[in-house]
């Protein structure tokens, strides 16, 4: 099994890199969980933050490969200061790293640092968990499980940045 090492989050130029984040997705939703690629690249990319997950990778043979992405994270800004988090995605070989942690604090970092006031996200249900951790909060009215694209999911918010 691949050792990682050497984490590093780092924002994304866009639209050069992100084919980047692309290829990440690819991997997390549409071969893991089986997502279509007209569901994740839902247009709305290039009007988004993206940040990028990378590390050092040695692999069994004990060579190492240099600046591997091994997730990702995207902020769709909306109205009103609200920043909607979305397609958080680790490789499977990568997970158990906190790599989903981090890049969620990179993003509220962002946030805070740039008038974001709230952010939003539709979790996943088995996520659910991960993101309470994070700070995240089901609000009571705001509570009610939803299908998108198949999944059944959860609207999550963390207010007053």
């Amino acid at each position: 099994m691949a050792k990682y090492s050497n984490v590093r989050i780092a924002k994304l130029k866009i639209p050069e890199e992100i084919s980047r984040a692309h290829a990440v997705r690819y991997q997390v939703f549409v071969l893991e969980q089986g997502y279509t690629v007209e569901i994740d690249r839902d247009n709305n990319d290039e009007i988004c933050h993206h940040w990028i997950a990378t590390c050092d990778k040695e692999n069994d043979d004990g060579t190492i490969e240099h600046d591997v992405d091994i997730g990702t994270i995207r902020l769709w800004p909306k109205e009103n200061g609200v920043a909607k988090l979305g397609r958080l995605a680790v490789l499977s070989s990568a997970r158990g790293l906190y790599i989903g942690q981090k890049l969620c604090e990179a993003f509220i970092e962002f946030c805070k640092q740039n008038s974001f006031q709230t952010i939003v996200l539709n979790a996943q249900i088995g996520r659910r968990g991960f993101y309470e951790k994070a700070g995240f909060v089901v609000e009571e009215g705001d509570d009610g499980v939803f299908d998108d694209s198949g999944t059944p999911h959860i609207r999550m918010w963390m207010r007053n940045l």
